[in-house]
């Protein structure tokens, strides 16, 4: 008896139920939604309703909730919406890692900055097919600095693109190839620009936003410096964990910082990136990979720190 009733409650569970949810049961979601009915779905994976049925509720079950309005059994939820959204993701990148492994190609894991991606992408076009280098897949990833670091470490990365932060700098176990010595380029609001230069006059009230002050002290002090001949004394200042929010506050009108002119190859709708001929401090950026990697990962590191610098100097002299 106590048996019995043990395999009932196991049967009747829901979470067990969920617990045993399988691609089948997936794909026959997806299948619902593409045909609009069960019916449909049932005839294009050779099952029948009742097991189309059965499937859904499983994952309805999974999932905690009803994936198709109420009495309807082929318009989505907005519960259906995201895990038809989720689904579709997961079983493209189930589809590209079955291809790599059939085809048994590597696949070079880059990270990088955003103020180099136009630079990474065109950098990239001529390296899919270097010779004596072995055809492989590439995944690209945008992350910061600290957070490629840390990747890398963990060997989650091959190659990393970024700012010589502290925790590159200060590795020993790791390679670099330079890319470029950015100056710095002051960010303003497009209406605190007059007459081919920036009106100090309507910086003063605005916020002064930088980057977080354990990057670099030679960049504080930078900064320090150009403000106090400036005579700027900003009453309010924020830290920036990403470039993007500094150029978010000029875009808003609300602040005005200092980035790597890098920055000024993408388009930012009311920012203006002025030269500052007076501002000490520089970013390096370079290519990282452990040390000890297979040769062609190295070799392909290099070529991008080229192909990336070959790129800048065509942007630059347009």
């Amino acid at each position: 008896m106590n048996g019995a009733r043990q395999a009932m409650s196991t049967t009747d569970n829901p979470a067990t139920n969920a617990e045993s949810l399988s691609l089948d049961h997936l794909r026959a979601f997806i299948a619902v939604v593409e045909t609009g009915k069960q019916t449909r779905a049932a005839k294009r994976l050779g099952v029948t309703q009742t097991t189309i049925s059965r499937y859904i509720k499983r994952v309805e079950e999974h999932f905690g909730g009803g994936l198709f309005e109420t009495g309807s059994s082929d318009r989505l939820s907005a519960r259906g919406l995201l895990l038809e959204q989720s689904l579709r993701t997961a079983m493209a990148e189930l589809s590209r890692t079955r291809e790599r492994l059939a085809t048994d190609r590597p696949v070079l894991r880059i990270g990088f900055i955003r103020p180099v991606r136009s630079l990474v992408e065109k950098a990239l076009r001529g390296q899919a097919k270097v010779h004596g280098l072995p055809s492989f897949d590439v995944r690209l990833l945008e992350l910061h600095p600290e957070v490629q670091a840390a990747a890398l470490a963990r060997r989650e990365l091959d190659i990393a693109i970024s700012y010589a932060t502290p925790e590159f700098a200060t590795r020993e176990d790791i390679e670099e190839s330079l890319v470029v010595e950015e100056p710095f380029a002051l960010v303003i609001p497009a209406r605190a620009w007059n007459d081919g230069k920036p009106s100090l006059s309507a910086l003063g009230p605005l916020l002064y936003a930088h980057s977080p002050r354990r990057l670099s002290s030679r960049l504080m002090e930078a900064e320090e410096q150009w403000l106090r001949a400036n005579r700027l004394a900003p009453t309010r200042t924020v830290e920036c964990a990403l470039g993007s929010e500094i150029v978010a506050y000029a875009g808003a009108g609300y602040g005005y910082g200092f980035l790597p002119a890098l920055w000024s190859l993408a388009s930012h709708d009311g920012v203006i990136f002025a030269p500052v001929s007076d501002f000490a401090a520089t970013a390096k950026i370079a290519a990282y990979s452990l040390k000890h990697v297979k040769p062609w990962v190295v070799r392909i590191r290099e070529s991008l720190s080229t192909a990336a610098r070959a790129a800048l100097h065509q942007f630059r002299t347009k």
